[in-house]
This record gives C-alpha cells, structure tokens and sequence, in this order.
C-alpha cells in the first residue's frame, strides 16, 4: 500500500471519516442510477469511484471481496423520510 492509500484509509474508513465517505458517496450518486445524458452526473459518479480507488476499496485485486462484501448486505425496507 502506497502512502497517499494509507493516508486515504486512516482518514476515510474509521470513525467519523466512514460518515464523511458516505456523504461523498451520496454526493457523487453512487449506488444510485445514473442518467447517461447528463455528464455532469457521470463526472461526480467517477469522483467518488476515484475516492474509493484511493483508499485502496476499488483496484487491482479487490473486486471479488467488493462482491463478496456486497453480498452480505441485508436489504433495509426504505424509511418514510428517505422518499
């Protein structure tokens, strides 16, 4: 692990930095369906696909425990206030 993904990680995977994170995420539409007309959409979207590059949870080796992560996820029935 390089230095700047060491940095990345001890900011952005512990405590309150995973809140910061999701924001991040949410922010850059991830997880959410994009409209392919709008590339200003499409260029936050890769923002935080490059976030998650550098702390090291997306690249080189990591996508079968990405899936595997994700597949563990329980589905949460969606709460009024998130509508």
């Amino acid at each position: 692990m390089d230095g700047m993904t060491a940095k990345y990680r001890v900011v952005l995977t512990q405590g309150i930095g995973r809140d910061v994170l999701a924001d991040i995420l949410r922010t850059c539409h991830f997880g959410a369906t994009l409209d392919m007309t709008n590339p200003h959409q499409i260029a936050e979207y890769n923002v935080g696909i490059v976030v998650l590059k550098k702390c090291g949870i997306l690249g080189h080796g990591t996508m079968e425990e990405v899936v595997n992560q994700l597949c563990t996820v329980m589905p949460v029935t969606e709460r009024e206030d998130e509508k």
